[in-house]
């Protein structure tokens, strides 16, 4: 009885440890937002990761690792950049920043260090048309209007439907039987 109950102990207590371990490299993250926004797009591990239009972008599900990533604007606004940077058990949060001179750099949001970056050694490929949301489909059903969208984030591309209720009519009787009550 005394074994079964500290065997029983022992395999909670590895579980416990185990998700605890899982969950905390989920948790890895890389968080940008650009100061003015600025919307920009990065390449990191062979992806290319877009900013919203107002210059955020988040990734989530980062191994702990040494990264670099080439950094760059839409239509070439302003010259891509190299940054490298560490994920060590902890998110990472930078605000991509323009200095007087037209450089951009990042600043840790936690260390407010700055990190400079370099010119890359291949520049980044972007359609110049490629877009983040695409509506594939709009058709009207009994339930109500149903639309289909392709979401692309980073290399992946998913379809996310979209049904929009229409509300049934009432007929005259079953709104006097409403005032009646």
């Amino acid at each position: 009885m005394f074994m079964r109950s500290m065997l029983h102990r022992l395999s909670f207590l590895t579980g416990f440890l185990l998700m605890a371990l899982l969950s905390n490299a989920q948790n890895n993250f890389l968080y940008i937002q650009s100061e003015n926004n600025q919307p920009y797009h990065i390449q990191l591990k062979g992806n290319i990761h877009s900013s919203n239009a107002k210059g955020y972008l988040l990734i989530p599900n980062l191994p702990n690792s040494d990264y670099s990533m080439v950094l760059g604007f839409p239509s070439g606004a302003y010259r891509e950049y190299n940054f490298k940077f560490s994920i060590n058990s902890k998110p990472k949060g930078y605000a991509l920043k323009i200095t007087q001179d037209g450089e951009w750099m990042l600043m840790d949001m936690v260390s407010l260090a700055l990190v400079r970056g370099e010119a890359p050694e291949q520049p980044i490929s972007v359609q110049p048309g490629e877009k983040q949301i695409e509506k594939l489909s709009d058709r009207v059903t009994d339930a109500g209007i149903e639309q289909v969208y392709k979401v692309r984030n980073g290399g992946k591309a998913e379809n996310l439907v979209i049904l929009i209720p229409v509300p049934k009519p009432i007929t005259v009787r079953e709104a006097q039987k409403k005032q009646n009550r």
